[in-house]
């Protein structure tokens, strides 16, 4: 309930409003442990409405959709790369729909990680939990060489080593003190991502429609000359099908930012409000952003642009790659290619921090299901992880790598891994709500009373469980071709199944844990304590300034 004292303290169970009131806690008439963990939560929840949304786009936006896009309209062609953005965005609104369903019934830390074992096995949990934790540990690694590769579109003088201790102390500063500085390091970082691709977009209408120095019109004349599909690997119709699937695997890798969202719905204020009208929003822009996207490369280059083919095959540095970049050159547009790096640039820095934050969450998770060390649930009083933070930063010295490798070839080490970890974890946030919804029905629970619902689901569900269970196993099928094999690219695109197959066998066979059942599973424990949450929020909405409400588009 809510008392109108004017006092600004808090004092046994009764929590301080934004507002000045005070509002007291309470659960079943009753004040005790369980109360103090709300007050606890409430005030861990640090990121506003406007860093969550922000988070939610600038997660689903990756530095791909600028730079190595490029290299799909070579192998495929602008067809094959349209239909397999279309398809993805299809799957991915489906995934995103079952994991907001669960992300607003219960916003805890390590969503997925948590749904699976709570409504499917705890060994599952484990394995999916740690096949993440891996996963995102690479990217950030990933991401911070791939810093190195951009700078070198300007320099080459600047030591590789003194760019990658410089990302990970700046990481340490937007993660390490509190949730609130990683948010709003992320918004301002994504925010780059934003008018990136929407300044490409634009940037294309123009071109295409003749202005441009040389006053070309160009239309949609790719399509026609060479023409939509490319013969990749083979020639003929197996050529471009090989190309299709060449732009079917790379959408999967293109496609992230679902699980940053769920991640942060744990910290988010609000979040049964928040992270609906985030989800929400992101599928339009996911939409406008990846097919806007690939309709956009394939009318500015064609598949046998000679430009582009000669940057890819010299290992060309950053923006030097892009297809957006060779195309300035190719109409002679000097100063954009220097722009799109700058930006190019904040994108990665903002997914690599992105990972950061979601690994360490992840790792969290574990611990407080028992899964990991217990000195990763140590929090600080600003509700960080600190050690599981501080394990992350340390993994990033792999990044070193690349001092002494080539650094395209420590990319692809870090990408093949990354794909297939997250197509798992995609395919249990699918089995997870599938689960969850058989619960519900059998216990009762009415769909529609949830704090969000779907009448799409669980039918986009199997649809995308569907694509992304045949994803894992056909996305190295390159080197069973003729002639094609490679031991590194079979290690690399399979790795992460063993590695999840023996996690899950080796915990299962440890702790003897059984599938869940749906009349046994438990839909209810900490369903008060957000209640209460929910109320507190109701009567203490979050504070909004000027400057918020200057970004209450994005709400």
């Amino acid at each position: 309930m809510r008392t109108d004292k004017k006092q600004a303290t808090v004092v046994g169970d009764v929590l301080e409003a934004g507002n000045g009131s005070v509002y007291e806690l309470t659960i079943g008439g009753e004040t005790g442990d369980s109360t103090r963990d709300v007050y606890q939560r409430i005030q861990r929840r640090k990121l506003l409405p406007r860093q969550v949304s922000m988070i939610g786009i600038g997660g689903a936006i990756g530095t791909a959709l600028f730079v190595s896009i490029g290299s799909k309209v070579l192998q495929g062609g602008p067809a094959s790369l349209l239909i397999a953005f279309c398809l993805w965005s299809v799957v991915f609104i489906g995934l995103s729909t079952s994991m907001c369903v669960m992300a607003t019934y219960l916003p805890v830390t390590g969503s997925f990680v948590h749904y699976t074992s709570r409504f499917v096995d705890k060994s599952c949990g484990f394995a999916v939990g740690w096949t993440y934790f891996v996963c995102q540990a690479a990217n950030v690694c990933f991401e911070i060489t791939a810093v190195c590769l951009v700078i070198e579109y300007w320099t080459d003088k600047i030591p590789k080593a003194a760019i990658i201790s410089a990302l990970i102390l700046l990481f340490a500063a937007l993660n390490l003190y509190s949730v609130f500085f990683f948010g709003e390091g992320e918004f301002y970082l994504s925010i780059g991502k934003v008018v990136l691709a929407i300044g490409l977009i634009i940037f294309t209408i123009v071109v295409m429609s003749g202005g441009n120095p040389q006053h070309k019109v160009l239309g949609f004349k790719t399509w026609n000359n060479p023409g939509a599909f490319a013969e990749y690997i083979t020639t003929g119709t197996s050529g471009k099908f090989n190309g299709f699937m060449a732009c079917l695997v790379f959408a999967l890798y293109v496609f992230w930012g679902v699980d940053y969202l769920g991640n942060a719905a744990s910290e988010a204020m609000n979040p049964r409000k928040v992270v609906p009208a985030s989800f929400k929003k992101v599928f339009g822009r996911l939409i406008i952003f990846y097919i806007g996207g690939a309709i956009c490369v394939g009318v500015l280059i064609p598949f046998n642009d000679p430009d582009l083919k000669a940057a890819l095959e010299e290992g060309a540095a950053g923006a030097g790659a892009s297809p957006y970049v060779s195309a300035m050159k190719t109409l002679g547009i000097g100063v954009l290619p220097h722009i799109v790096n700058v930006l190019i640039l904040t994108s990665i820095i903002s997914a690599g921090n992105g990972s950061l934050y979601s690994a360490s969450r992840v790792l969290h998770r574990l611990a407080l299901e028992g899964q990991a060390p217990a000195c990763f649930k140590r929090v600080t009083k600003r509700g960080v992880p600190i050690y599981c933070c501080l394990s992350v930063l340390i993994i990033c010295a792999l990044a070193y790598l690349s001092v002494s490798n080539n650094t395209n070839k420590v990319l692809t080490w870090f990408l093949n891994v990354e794909t297939a970890a997250m197509a798992i974890v995609y395919i249990f946030i699918c089995v997870s709500y599938l689960q969850f919804r058989k619960g519900c029905l059998v216990q009762g629970v009415d769909l529609k009373s949830l704090p969000y619902y779907s009448k799409y689901l669980p039918y986009l569900t199997w649809h995308s469980l569907f694509w992304l269970t045949l994803m894992l196993f056909v996305s190295g099928y390159t080197v069973f071709l003729k002639d094609n094999w490679d031991v590194q690219s079979f290690v690399f695109s399979y790795f992460m199944i063993p590695f999840f197959v023996i996690f899950y066998l080796v915990h299962k066979l440890f702790y003897k844990t059984r599938f869940v059942r749906p009349e046994e599973m438990d839909l209810f424990s900490g369903i008060k304590e957000l209640a209460e949450e929910d109320a507190f929020w109701a009567e203490n909405p979050p504070k909004t300034n000027l400057f918020d409400k200057m970004f209450s588009f994005l709400l």
